[in-house]
C-alpha cells in the first residue's frame, strides 16, 4: 500500500539557484566592454565644426540678399540703368583671346558653320532657325537685349561667352558687330527644280535672280529690300556670297526670310522659270541707247515674276527677258545704286 501510494505521486524537479555574484560579473564585464568599445570608435568622437568654418563659393551683396541664391540669369531681367558697375556680370567676362570654332578646327567648320553679327542679324537667326545656332559671343552692354536667346542656350546646354568689346573685334575681324555675334550652320540653298516643285499650287511668286553682285553690303541691300518687299527667294551662281558677315549685317536680318536657289547656269533658269508661268524683267543698272527699254510706268507686271538684277549688262540674259526696264534719271545723277533701283522696282509690284 504504501509503495503504491509513493508511486502515484508527481515527481518534482527543483532548479539549481545560480550564483548571483558570478552573473553580476559577467554583466559587468560585458556592459564595460560595450562602453569601452563605444569611447573607442572613432566615429563617434567627431570633432564640433566651427560656424565660421564654411567654403563659400559667392558672397551676396548685403543690398541684395534676396537674389544671393539665386542663377546669375536673374541679371538679365534687369534693365542696363539697373545693373552696377560691380555686377558679378563683370567677373564672367574673359579676360583670355576668345576664337570661334569658324576657321580655327579645320576645313569642316569653315565650310558648315558662318558668323552672323549685329543685333538684328541675330535675332532674325534665333527666330527663323535656332537650331542652327553653335555659339554666342556677346558683351556684357548687349546681355539685356538678349536674355531669351541666353535662357534657351542655357536650357540646351549650349555655349555662350560674354567678352570685351577688343575681343569681339578680333573674333568677327570688324568694330561694327554691334556688340553680338554667333557661330551658326550654313543654310543649304536650293535648286530651281526643288523651288518650284514647292511653289506648284502657287498663285503670286516674286523670285530674285542676281548676277554678278560681289560687293557684300549691296548684296545685303538687295536681300534686305527683297525681304520687306515679301520677295520669296533669291538666285544666285554663288550663293555661298549670302553668308558673308557684312552682307548679313546690311541685310539686317533679311536673309533669313527668303529662300536662297543656287543657278550654275542662269539662261537654262530663266527659261525654266517661263516655262512654269513667270514673267522674266530685267533691270538695267542704266539706261543705253544699246538696249530697247521701258521706263518703269509704262510696266504690267504678271502675277509670276522673276526680276534679273545686273551690276554690269549681260546681253545673253537680256535676250531671254520678256520686260526689260529702266529707271530714268537727269544729268546730275544718270543712274541709282543697284540695291536702290531694286527697292523702287519691288515696290510698284
Amino acid at each position: 500500500m504504501t509503495d503504491n501510494t509513493e508511486k502515484s505521486k508527481p515527481t518534482i524537479f527543483y532548479a539549481k539557484h545560480s550564483d548571483p555574484k558570478k552573473h553580476s560579473r559577467v554583466n559587468k564585464e560585458s556592459s564595460t566592454g560595450w562602453k569601452d568599445k563605444r569611447k573607442n570608435d572613432v566615429f563617434q568622437s567627431k570633432p564640433k565644426r566651427d560656424r565660421n568654418d564654411r567654403i563659400e563659393t559667392f558672397q551676396a551683396r548685403s543690398d541684395r540678399p534676396r537674389f544671393a541664391k539665386q542663377n546669375i540669369v536673374v541679371e538679365l531681367n534687369r534693365s542696363p540703368s539697373e545693373i552696377e558697375h560691380d555686377s558679378p556680370w563683370q567677373k564672367k567676362v574673359r579676360a583670355n583671346d576668345q576664337t570661334p570654332t569658324f576657321g580655327y578646327d579645320g576645313y569642316r567648320q569653315r565650310k558648315e558653320e558662318t558668323l552672323v553679327y549685329s543685333e538684328n542679324s541675330c535675332k532674325a537667326v534665333f527666330k527663323h532657325r535656332r537650331t542652327a545656332i553653335v555659339k554666342l559671343f556677346i558683351i556684357q552692354e548687349m546681355t539685356y537685349q538678349f536674355k531669351e536667346l541666353i535662357n534657351w542656350l542655357v536650357q540646351e546646354r549650349l555655349g555662350y561667352d560674354i567678352v570685351s568689346n577688343e575681343q569681339l573685334n578680333k573674333i568677327t575681324q570688324t568694330p561694327h558687330h554691334g556688340g553680338v555675334c554667333l557661330i551658326v550652320k550654313k543654310r543649304i540653298p536650293l535648286t530651281l527644280l526643288n523651288y518650284l516643285e514647292q511653289k506648284s499650287d502657287a498663285d503670286k511668286d516674286c523670285i530674285l535672280a542676281i548676277d554678278d553682285v560681289n560687293n557684300p553690303h549691296n548684296l545685303g541691300g538687295l536681300i534686305r529690300s527683297a525681304a520687306f518687299y515679301r520677295v520669296n527667294a533669291v538666285m544666285l551662281r554663288q550663293t555661298n556670297l549670302l553668308n558673308s558677315g557684312a552682307a548679313m549685317r546690311v541685310a539686317e536680318g533679311g536673309i533669313e526670310a527668303v529662300e536662297s536657289i543656287k543657278s550654275d547656269d542662269f539662261i537654262a533658269s530663266l527659261d525654266m522659270l517661263k516655262q512654269h508661268g513667270y514673267q522674266v524683267v530685267a533691270l538695267l543698272p542704266c539706261q543705253t541707247k544699246s538696249v530697247a527699254s521701258s521706263e518703269l510706268h509704262k510696266i504690267r507686271f504678271n502675277k509670276k515674276v522673276a526680276l534679273v538684277i545686273f551690276q554690269q549688262i549681260n546681253m545673253k540674259l537680256i535676250s531671254c527677258a520678256d520686260v526689260v526696264v529702266h529707271l530714268k534719271g537727269n544729268d546730275n545723277m544718270p543712274a541709282l545704286n543697284i540695291s536702290v533701283a531694286t527697292g523702287i522696282l519691288l515696290s510698284n509690284l
